[in-house]
């Protein structure tokens, strides 16, 4: 069967707004600057996204701060349960998706483009990160975090048309990507994950995903017992092997939904399903949607 015709999109932030956000006509989403940057408060400006967002690439920087109620958002397959005081900085050019946002969520979104804030070591950091690392608690923090981000907002909504007013933004910016970056240093980190087991199981799971190998065929290839591989994956990652293949098979497969005039049926055959029946029932319990009721809800059947 010929692979997917197209790739995951990405997307700028008048075409993301445009497709997926339903109050797109409000003054502050028109900015002539949305571009290269945008800021909101949840509570104070609202933004109506589409929710669940499918799998995108973003040609912006973006992060967000919480600072009362929850957000679940993913990077790649990593899956982050976001709350009060948590920020998460997602870089440009990676797959992320939002699945949830509660009624009662507060705090701020902000996108920039990396012309807008120049060469910054502090942001080439998160950049650089190991995307499962772009999250932190500033619990400790948070009022300086909470000033600045305000700040930013008021320059960003005010009437004045100073040429300087970005720069000062973008000041303003460079300085909470500093705070960040302090309160960061502070965390203790898992490095695990460069030492490798876990990325070149995830690379191998990548390349033979369709052929729905097992976790003895994937030990095999890394040269290791099955057991030392789940020991190794689950003391990295807090995850199974199994756990692990079966997120990758979820985001390939929304991306097939989402990117694809294909049936359900031919999907399922392409990740390596003979039972379409049961492929169904497997997306389900990961998502808790069917994959027809997934395609509905991003607006592709």
């Amino acid at each position: 069967m010929d692979k997917i015709e197209t790739k995951i999109p990405t997307l700028n932030p008048v075409v993301f707004r445009d497709n997926y956000i339903r109050n797109n006509s409000d003054k502050l989403l028109n900015n002539p600057t949305i571009n290269h940057f945008f800021i909101h408060s949840f509570k104070e400006d609202p933004v109506n996204l589409s929710l669940p967002l499918p799998p995108h690439k973003k040609t912006v920087n973006d992060f967000v701060f919480i600072t009362n109620g929850s957000m679940i958002m993913t990077i790649g397959i990593e899956s982050f349960h976001l709350e009060k005081n948590d920020f998460l900085f997602t870089p440009k050019n990676l797959i992320s998706s939002t699945e949830y946002a509660s009624i009662d969520l507060e705090g701020y979104y902000c996108h920039f483009s990396d012309d807008f804030i120049m060469a910054n070591p502090f942001v080439e950091m998160w950049q650089s990160n190991d995307y499962d690392n772009n999250t932190i608690s500033v619990s400790e923090n948070s009022n300086t975090i909470l000033f600045l981000l305000n700040r930013v907002v008021e320059l960003y909504k005010s009437n004045n048309e100073s040429p300087n007013k970005e720069k000062v933004i973008s000041f303003y910016i460079s300085t909470l990507m500093a705070e960040l970056f302090l309160i960061f240093k502070k965390t203790p980190i898992n490095n695990q994950k460069g030492n490798s087991t876990y990325l070149s199981f995830k690379s191998l799971v990548s390349k033979y995903l369709n052929e729905r190998l097992s976790i003895k065929d994937y030990a095999a290839l890394l040269h290791v017992s099955p057991n030392h591989l789940n020991k190794k994956i689950k003391n990295e990652t807090g995850k199974t092997a199994i756990e692990i293949i079966n997120e990758l098979t979820i985001l390939e497969a929304k991306v097939l939904l989402l990117q694809s005039k294909r049936t359900v049926s031919e999907i399922s055959m392409e990740l390596g399903f003979n039972d379409a029946s049961y492929f169904s029932r497997f997306f389900k319990s990961k998502t808790n949607h069917s994959p027809l009721e997934y395609r509905n809800m991003i607006d592709l059947s």
